[in-house]
């Protein structure tokens, strides 16, 4: 999302944005939507009419890709059905899995008929016992995106962010002090930057409206 909208505000502008890099967990995401495993919809057509829960407003993992997919398979959001939205950590860009886990327990609980996550955050509430072994089933998966990047502004010299980004490219999950900073991002490596996997977020932003043509929030609801 900060991409998105930073590339939006830069075009308005006049201003150049240099992606440099990405960490190796931000590539090859997918979201999913489940359901529980005793459900009668075998196909995405029966959540016609039903309730389908989010995450929060301006997640693209939990939110704005999924209902965008869903819209691609010929279901409208708020249309052909209702979305029930989880709104923990607005303001965050989706990086909080409050709002994910919101979701699958209004599932689990009866409360939706589906909900919409980060297929390795459905992993991960399993592993954690959020969602017990068995409980969910997938009902259909997006396509393949890719999540941040480190981007520097055209007033940045060139000389120190190429130095940057070899450093940060250098840094070896085998060297134990490395491994420590790594960690803590979460990843096992520093890639080289690309932006060809925010088409499925460009496309849901410009579907849902959340930001205009200049990077203005325009979503209404929007309250971080």
């Amino acid at each position: 999302m900060a991409w998105l909208r930073a590339r939006r505000l830069a075009a308005a502008r006049g201003i150049a944005l240099r992606p440099l890099l990405m960490r190796d967990t931000d590539r090859d995401l997918t979201s999913v939507v489940v359901v529980r495993h005793d459900s009668p919809h075998r196909n995405v057509t029966d959540l016609k009419g039903t309730t389908v829960a989010v995450g929060a407003l301006d997640s693209p993992l939990a939110t704005l890709i999924p209902l965008s997919h869903l819209n691609g398979l010929g279901l409208r959001p708020h249309a052909d059905f209702r979305v029930a939205r989880h709104d923990v950590g607005v303001g965050l860009h989706g990086d909080h899995v409050g709002g994910e886990r919101d979701a699958v327990r209004a599932l689990l609980a009866g409360r939706v008929d589906a909900a919409c996550l980060l297929d390795a955050d459905h992993l991960l509430f399993g592993r954690e016992g959020t969602v017990p072994v068995g409980a969910t089933r997938v009902l259909t998966q997006t396509a393949r995106y890719d999540h941040c990047l480190l981007v520097a502004g055209e007033t940045a010299p060139p000389d120190t962010t190429d130095r940057l980004a070899s450093l940060l490219l250098s840094m070896s999950y085998a060297d134990p002090d490395a491994r420590r900073l790594l960690d803590l991002e979460g990843m096992t490596a520093w890639c080289p930057a690309r932006t060809d996997g925010y088409a499925a977020l460009d496309l849901a932003v410009r579907e849902s409206g959340f930001y205009d043509a200049e990077g203005s929030v325009t979503a209404q609801e929007y309250r971080p």
